[in-house]
């Protein structure tokens, strides 16, 4: 079969845009169920597309914090784009952050999240993409400012400011599976959905794949 003609029927079987942003909400509403024990139900609105509405479904009508909403941003359309793209595991990585995300609007998160071989399953390891150092530092770069450092135990990813290099997140040298998220990047909504996916895939990817 001509390239050409492989590449059209490709584009063709593609998954939209609003199906892959549909499936992503799905799966962010069952994890959020599954990790934290209440129910959630997450929708736009037609006059409102960039925003995107979760509302918990045990709380009263009138309950002051029934819904919360989330902006869909240019950083969230960028990676809904990857996953249609058919970047391979990508869109369970980024519905695992994005169920955090809702979740820790009314429940309390760790201020870290340092994940290691007795907390991910054998199964969750095999399928995380694998990254290399290399390919890591060029993601990290794509975002204004932001850099990675290299010690004897540890990838440093930074952001340099204007009066300080302020650090974002650790991933270890020694351990596979092993990082922390810093406060300074869970506060950055826009940036975070999009570079926490990121640090996950590299930190999960074998040392000597690294």
């Amino acid at each position: 079969m001509k390239k050409k003609k492989l590449a059209k029927l490709q584009q063709q079987f593609q998954p939209s845009f609003k199906s892959i942003q549909s499936n992503l909400f799905h799966k962010m509403q069952e994890k959020v169920t599954a990790k934290y024990g209440f129910k959630v139900k997450a929708f736009t609105q037609t006059d409102r597309p960039n925003v995107l509405i979760v509302r918990r479904l045990d709380l009263d009508e009138d309950a002051r914090n029934k819904e919360i909403n989330l902006s869909l941003d240019e950083n969230f359309t960028n990676m809904v784009q990857r996953i249609q793209n058919g970047e391979k595991d990508l869109g369970e990585l980024f519905s695992d952050n994005l169920a955090q995300e809702v979740a820790s609007h009314w429940t309390s998160v760790n201020e870290t999240i340092t994940q290691n071989d007795s907390v991910v399953t054998e199964n969750e390891t095999e399928t995380k993409d694998q990254m290399t150092l290399s390919a890591f530092e060029d993601e990290v770069a794509s975002y204004t400012n932001f850099y990675v450092e290299t010690t004897d135990d540890r990838y440093e990813v930074k952001e340099q400011t204007k009066t300080e290099s302020r650090l974002l997140a650790t991933i270890s040298t020694q351990s596979e599976n092993e990082y922390t998220i810093e406060t300074a990047l869970k506060r950055k909504y826009k940036l975070k959905l999009a570079l926490i996916p990121i640090i996950e895939a590299f930190a999960n990817t074998p040392i000597e794949n690294r």
